[in-house]
């Protein structure tokens, strides 16, 4: 549908030029177009076509529309659009027809003017709102789901509407979302747009200004060329291009925009500072979100969006659609009146998706307002000076916006005791919070204004709780300005001021929920968020509506939002959450509505509507209800069948609530009618409209005509009445049963009413809900009875949400499958060091390690805990026949030195998780496997077969599997008869054992990181299959931000004691590492003045252009001294093959010198492959012959001596 909009922004005659020029169109020929259009959409809509055709009529109407302008669209008559949509679904045969028909009307356009017209209505020279027509689809949501029809058509309604200015004042207000609300302020005012997306979501944003610019659609600035929109990936020294296009002078006097995500920020930091430092402005809008170790998105956690804080930009934040719409261009008018960058924050979690009636401006009034701003005089850089003038550009901003906004807005008692200081989503649910609470909303965190600040405090405060967005342990920086700002205070008291970071509990965000946190924290000077209990209060101007819906259904839920709006004239909230995890996607759409501009929120429902009845096993949908509302459920059930195939905890809570359920087989009724498409989604709007409430009806499908409105209204009326029949001879009224109130629940039960009543927002298109960023298990107790084998087991969800929800009763606890001993670290970089064309990938990995406890010293090994593939392991379970979210629970082995009577641990996972992170899936099977699983196989010939490949006889052909490298899952593959069950599966596979890597960091020089140098394991079997090591393949796959659970090893490659002494180091290619740690060592230790001893580096690999590894460090310390002598040994180099042990026999009398003089007592180490260690010795063994003048028998009783001194200490693999 984009194309649509090119063209109804432009007017050249019937089929464009490309020497036309555009022209301006009137709102009637606009108003006109748009009807003719949805005629012929409404006509391929009704004609009851197969799904796949009526894709393909509306993508070839889609191309047919670039040949139209508004004009010749508008002025074609109601035959003429009727003969194009028959032509678009009819067989590719009938293309030549619709040639035909657009030459006849090109004909008849040229020479007779069209008098037949479609019906509009005009009043007084201008078009009714209500005569608006949005075409509806249902080509489903995006990931998202927070769209009216489809998002490129909700793009449409409001880009077109708004940016051709044909508004009256009731068209002013706009349904839309904080992301389109944003994006068109920006695309409107700018020149070159630039679009970091967020990983998290496929509707990001800046995803509608790519489609606007590539529709051709001007900005409001007057220029006739659609911006610029250029998406850009996020990675390391971001923000290059932005720096270069605002130096450029071919950009001079360009308006620049950037959309970019919060983690797009902390990539951009370098640039920024020389972006706000260049003079030329920029804005910033970023969409706040970050994701936890579970990849759900954290609603509250802004911490990486703040790193660039200290950059010099200017820092405004927007709570709310309306405010960012708002915001956005406050944002534009700062940086053409301060000529200073801007960012500007918005929830990218909840507001960027949330769709609401906002009041909007036309784009011509703000771009006048942003070029009288331009003409300001740049601001002073004092903070108070410029935060002075940006508080002015916001009153003067006021008469456009209708709203006033402050550097800090307080709002409350004016003799408040206690003040809550609150940035980011917070602010949108922090009202009346107590007697004597007060709020201040931070609008302007950069410059930070002390004295602003302060001024917007009453005098009375006792108590400050600053409520800030990060998650970090250290005091926020919300907190520390606060704190900094009453060093100034000049009251009689300075108040007691409290950090609440609520990074990790943006989902408890409720008005509720922070007033008691408010309160907990000035009583107590604390903050124990496990405390906080909420009490939700009522809002009875609020009303709330719940649509537990599916990808095919969500379009339902934005519909009945926008009659909402139009029919009854509510402002309107429309908000979804998706669980992607899921197989069938499920996403829980909220509607609240209220005849006031209420900021409030309604905490239980109303109504609620299911589509799915499989989700009432999953989630509590009751507990979101009020008592009395009404649940309407999707299924063919009856009543008994209700009573049979629901848990009692859902019948109890029926009951305890009084909840009115009423039972349709949608599904079914669109299957006998035919209904697809638009028609399923109608038939889904008046099953809400017949199921509701009677006051909201009446209206309601007024609007429903206007929206589906077509030449032959008599015929819609017709349907929409059919439909309106079938659903109230479909509708089962369940009458209320009074044993549900007497049902006793057990302990299943009990779990099932602790399900999740929401569902979390989850990162769009992640495979499924047990993929976790962390090798976490639940530990569960379990007592085996006397002489009992405990083995694995399968589980059901219930029973592990009861462990989780019940812990103390249980003693369960998450944490590191191997506690005590293991250590959860994220990756900050990971750079492969040799190029991308040679064959061997050697890379270099580093590791956060801060409050994770982690210690390690010099020659110590890492060990990883690697992962399976994670594709590979569910296409094992498929072909297992299993579900990947079956929960297991896997005995846990008692350590050595448990005290007698210690109770047995398990450990509980889904299977994915097991056989993704805990067992040997990939690994190579011993004869031990394939005798476990003779007993299982069914089939005579596979069980012969078995037995043959462990006998004496089958030992050849063993042996060449062993080369071959078969794995477990391979020879389950092989005998699909032997099909063990997972609990005994899983008792029969080993478990991943870490592999070990030694060190390449100090952690005196890095203390808060640790460093690995590694290659990455791949050969070609004999078969030729591409194989891959387990461990380095898990490592190659992972980034920056990623978690990797590690466990350290002790090693006997450590310095000498004394710093003196001299270091005689060989390594070959990855052996490199512990010597790198060891150089780092004897660099800190010199850092602080201590004097070291000498250093030889023995440095050997193929060739130096490939895998000189570390090479300009190694140079580098080599020129200043440190690394006494650097011996290099590049073996392909050069016709004759030099190795280290050639280096070493050159410098013979020197390592005779280092190691057997008294006063020195050097040591000596190897580190790589086993292949070189015997000519290393012999070199040792000859130096010492030559400087010792004894025989080889001596020497090598000499190097025995130092190897028992651990003077001499190979490390060979």
């Amino acid at each position: 549908m984009l194309t649509v909009l090119h063209t109804l922004a432009n007017s050249a005659g019937l089929f464009k030029s490309p020497e036309a020029a555009p022209a301006p169109s009137s709102s009637a020929q606009f108003k006109k177009a748009v009807q003719n259009l949805a005629l012929i959409r409404k006509v391929i809509l009704t004609e009851n076509l197969k799904e796949s055709q009526e894709q393909a009529a509306l993508k070839h109407l889609d191309h047919l529309l670039d040949l139209f302008t508004v004009t010749s669209l508008a002025s074609l008559d109601t035959p003429q659009l009727q003969e194009i949509a028959s032509a678009l679904y009819a067989p590719t045969s009938a293309s030549k027809d619709l040639k035909e028909i657009l030459s006849s009307i090109r004909t008849t356009t040229s020479t007779t003017k069209i008098t037949k017209t479609t019906k509009t209505i005009i009043t007084s020279g201008e078009i009714r709102d209500d005569d608006n027509i949005s075409v509806s689809s249902d080509e489903g949501p995006s990931s998202a789901a927070t769209v009216v029809e489809d998002q490129d058509q909700f793009s449409l309604s409001i880009r077109s509407n708004l940016s051709l200015g044909i508004q009256g004042e009731l068209d002013l207000y706009q349904l839309t979302s904080g992301n389109l609300a944003v994006e068109h302020v920006a695309y409107a005012l700018s020149d070159l747009v630039f679009v970091y997306p967020s990983s998290s979501s496929h509707s990001y944003l800046g995803h509608a200004s790519e489609q606007w610019s590539k529709a051709g659609l001007s900005n409001a600035t007057g220029s006739s060329l659609a911006p610029q929109v250029l998406k850009m990936s996020t990675r390391s020294n971001a923000a290059s291009a932005i720096h270069g296009a605002i130096t450029s002078p071919a950009s001079k006097g360009s308006a620049i925009s950037t959309f970019a995500s919060s983690g797009a920020i902390v990539n951009m930091v370098p640039n920024l500072y020389q972006i706000a430092q260049s003079g030329t402005p920029a804005v910033f809008h970023v969409a706040a979100e970050s994701v936890d170790a579970d990849l759900n998105i954290l609603r509250g956690d802004y911490s990486d969006v703040l790193v660039a804080r200290e950059t010099g930009l200017v820092y405004l934040t927007s709570n709310s659609v309306q405010e960012a719409y708002d915001v956005a261009i406050l944002a534009h008018a700062i940086a053409a009146g301060t000529q200073q960058s801007v960012i500007h924050i918005l929830d990218g979690v909840q507001i960027s998706q949330q769709v609401e009636t906002i009041k909007t401006v036309r784009d011509q009034d703000v771009a006048a307002f942003i070029k009288s701003e331009a003409r300001a005089p740049a601001a002073s850089q004092d903070e108070d000076a410029l935060a002075n003038s940006i508080e002015k550009i916001f009153e003067r901003a006021s008469a456009l916006l209708g709203r006033q906004y402050k550097a800090f807005e307080y709002s409350g008692p004016k003799d408040a005791e206690t003040v809550a200081v609150v940035f980011g989503p917070a602010a949108s649910s922090a009202q009346h919070l107590g007697d004597k609470v007060g709020v201040l909303n931070v609008r302007l965190y950069r410059p930070w204004s002390f004295s602003h600040f302060l001024k917007a405090v009453p005098s009375s405060v006792k108590n400050v709780v600053v409520v800030e967005p990060v998650a970090q342990a250290a005091p926020g920086p919300i907190f520390l300005d606060v704190s900094a700002s009453f060093n100034l205070w000049t009251g009689a008291h300075r108040p007691i001021v409290v950090d609440a970071k609520y990074g990790h509990h943006g989902a408890s965000l409720t008005q509720g929920w922070l007033k008691a946190l408010v309160q907990q924290a000035a009583s107590s000077k604390k903050v124990d968020f496990a405390a906080v209990v909420a009490s939700e209060e009522a809002q009875d101007d609020v009303s709330q509506v719940i649509f537990w819906e599916t990808a095919g259904s969500a379009s339902v839920s934005a519909h009945v939002a926008k009659h909402l709006q139009s029919a009854l004239g509510h402002r309107v909230q429309h908000s979804s959450n998706v669980n992607s995890y899921r197989h069938t996607a499920v996403v829980e759409s909220r509607v609240q509505f209220s005849k006031n501009a209420s900021s409030s929120s309604a905490s239980l429902a109303s109504y609620a509507s299911v589509q799915d009845i499989a989700v009432l096993a999953e989630y509590n949908v009751v507990d979101s209800l009020k008592h009395g509302a009404v649940l309407v459920l999707n299924t063919p059930w009856s009543v008994e069948e209700l009573e049979a195939k629901t848990s009692a905890a859902f019948r109890f809570a029926l009951g305890a609530k009084q909840i009115q359920v009423l039972l349709i087989d949608i599904n079914n009724v669109a299957k006998e009618l035919g209904l697809t498409g638009a028609g399923k989604t109608l038939l889904g709007q008046i099953t809400f409209l017949k199921t509701h409430s009677a006051n909201l009806r009446e209206a309601a499908f007024g609007a429903i005509h206007k929206q589906y409105e077509t030449s032959n209204s008599k015929l819609l009326k017709e349907i929409i009445s059919t439909l309106i029949e079938r659903v109230d001879k479909e509708i089962i009224e369940v009458p209320q049963n009074p044993n549900w109130l007497a049902i006793e629940l057990g302990e299943a039960d009990q779990a099932a009413l602790a399900l999740p009543k929401h569902v979390l927002p989850t990162v769009r298109g992640s495979a499924n809900a047990f993929d976790s960023a962390n090798a976490t298990g639940d530990e569960v107790e379990a007592v085996a009875e006397e002489g009992e084998i405990v083995l694995g087991k399968t589980s059901n969800w219930h029973q592990a949400a009861w462990q989780l929800l019940f812990s103390e009763a249980y003693e369960s606890k998450q944490e590191l499958a191997d506690d005590g001993h293991a250590y959860l670290v994220k990756i900050t970089e990971n750079r492969r060091l040799t190029p991308t064309t040679y064959d061997r990938n050697v890379f270099h990995i580093e590791f956060d390690t801060t409050n994770t406890g982690l210690k390690y010293e010099i020659g110590d090994a890492l060990g990883i805990h690697g992962w399976n593939d994670t594709q590979e392991v569910l296409d094992f379970i498929k072909f297992y026949g299993e579900k990947p979210e079956t929960i297991v629970v896997v005995p846990r082995a008692l350590p050595k030195n448990a005290p007698e009577g210690t109770v047995p641990r398990h450990q509980t996972n889904s299977l994915l998780q097991v056989l993704q992170q805990t067992l040997d899936l990939f690994g190579r099977p011993s004869k031990r496997f394939y005798a476990d699983l003779i007993p299982f196989a069914k089939n005579e010939a596979e069980r012969e077969r078995l037995s043959y490949l462990i006998s004496a006889e089958g030992a050849n052909e063993f042996k060449e599997r062993v080369e071959e490298t078969l794995t477990h899952a391979d020879i389950l593959r092989e005998f699909p008869s032997a099909h063990p069950s997972i609990p005994q599966l899983i008792n029969m596979l080993p478990a991943i054992k870490p592999r070990h890597y030694s060190i390449a960091s100090s952690q005196k020089a890095h203390p808060n990181s640790v460093h690995l140098l590694i290659v990455a394991v791949e050969w070609i079997a004999p078969s030729g299959k591409q194989r891959y090591g387990q461990c380095t393949r898990y490592l190659t796959s992972l980034g920056v931000g990623d978690n990797v659970t590690v466990s350290i090893k002790p090693s006997v490659m450590t310095l000498p004691p004394s710093p003196h002494q001299p270091v005689i180091m060989a390594g070959l290619g990855t052996g490199m590492a512990p010597f790198r740690a060891f150089i780092q060592e004897r660099a800190w230790q010199k850092a602080q003045g201590i004097d070291v001893g000498p250093m030889i580096l023995y440095f050997g690999s193929r060739n130096r252009a490939n895998e000189y590894l570390y090479g300009e460090e190694l140079e580098a310390y080599h020129a200043d001294g440190l690394l006494t002598h650097l011996r290099l040994a590049f073996s392909r180099d050069q016709k004759e093959k030099v190795y280290i042990q050639n280096k070493m026999n050159e410098d013979g009398k020197l390592l005779h010198n280092y190691l057997l003089d008294a006063s020195l007592s050097g040591h000596f180490y190897l580190c790589g492959p086993t292949w070189p260690a015997g000519d290393v010795k012999d070199a040792i063994v000859q130096s010492f012959m030559d400087g010792e003048n004894c025989a080889a028998i001596d020497a090598n009783r000499i190097v025995n001596k130092l190897k028992e001194e651990e003077r001499y200490v190979l490390e060979v693999y």
